[in-house]
């Protein structure tokens, strides 16, 4: 890791353990024990096997749009190398490793580089739209119901999110005006490398129909993690009536958007600040809003040490074969 690198991640780890370490010092260590005692075991296990099935959704997501690529995997091979990017994404301190670390394993098959780059990138953004369709939809049918301040400015933001990243994807003029854009970089080659991105990504437009498929998909999985946090919020004792709920589906999205700045180590202690700040607005406690991220992200932990154990059984049976493949070889 360079100097630059590491000092950047210095920073974010700075700024995570900072955020922290501020939020537990303004609030009551009494109300967290309190809380903690008194937590549910039943709505956890729910919530972990909820989030568990959305992870698995998602990587049923990122197989068909493989498969639409042409890149052949098995769904049991993509299956496992999906849950050990998730795996990554907890325990690297950049959230897109686990990104890097799929596409260098898909890639090893003999697949294209910038064909599963582009398959993951689309990934990623059908993911972004799904939970923006999803909050919008929220955003609105508060907005009828008059049940939450400031949703215009919520809407926006979604809004803001969604049509760019759609109108880039399915429009032909916008992505070959970016394209050339991009395409003028004359730096290390970077020019052809995004025009080659580009064109992979425009090839999707073949298949429209899966797409939208996808991202009502998407939708459902993030549907299942907003769920995970009213889950998490119910076994510490909050009750969630149906106005809550849907609020639910306003602030989880907006936590989730936060979470794409790379300013902490995987958003750890600004989604807990942004958290308090949220949902203090509908009744929680500032212990509670806290507890409930943090255990919700705890949960999110969990789920991915399948993806370790993938990981690591993988490399000792490839260690087993070397050795094996060593002793063959003397005698």
């Amino acid at each position: 890791m360079s100097g630059r690198k590491a000092l950047l991640q210095a920073l974010k780890v700075a700024v995570s353990v900072g955020l922290i370490a501020f939020l537990l010092h303004k609030l009551s260590p009494e109300d967290l024990l309190s809380n903690l005692r008194n937590l549910a075991v039943a709505p956890l296990v729910a919530a972990t096997a909820i989030f568990f099935a959305s992870v698995a959704l998602g990587a049923w997501q990122w197989h068909r749009l493989l498969g639409a690529g042409g890149i052949a995997l098995t769904f049991g091979r993509t299956f496992r190398v999906y849950f050990i990017g998730i795996f990554f994404n907890n325990f690297l301190p950049a959230g897109v490793g686990g990104d890097v670390v799929k596409i260098y394993d898909v890639t090893k098959f003999g697949n294209d580089p910038y064909q599963v780059f582009a398959t993951t990138m689309l990934d990623r953004l059908i993911g972004i739209a799904g939970l923006c369709v999803l909050a919008l939809a929220a955003s609105l049918a508060l907005a009828a119901a008059g049940g939450l301040d400031r949703l215009w400015l919520y809407a926006l933001v979604f809004a803001g999110c969604m049509a760019p990243l759609l109108a880039l994807v399915l429009n032909r003029r916008l992505s070959r005006a970016v394209r050339t854009l991009f395409g003028r970089i004359t730096l290390w080659g970077l020019g052809g490398r995004f025009d080659t991105l580009f064109r992979r990504l425009g090839e999707y437009r073949r298949v429209r129909r899966l797409l939208a498929g996808l991202a009502g998909l998407a939708v459902v999985v993030q549907f299942m993690r907003v769920v995970t946090h009213v889950l998490v919020a119910e076994a510490l004792g909050i009750e969630v009536t149906p106005l809550a709920f849907m609020q639910f589906f306003v602030f989880v999205p907006l936590l989730g958007l936060l979470m794409v700045l790379p300013i902490s180590i995987n958003g750890l202690g600004v989604r807990e600040g942004a958290g308090i700040l949220l949902f203090t607005q509908i009744g929680f406690t500032s212990e509670q809003a806290l507890l409930m991220e943090l255990i919700t992200y705890a949960i999110m932990v969990v789920v991915s040490l399948l993806g370790g154990v993938y990981f690591f059984r993988r490399n000792l049976g490839r260690q087993a074969a070397t050795e094996r493949n060593r002793t063959s070889e003397h005698v």
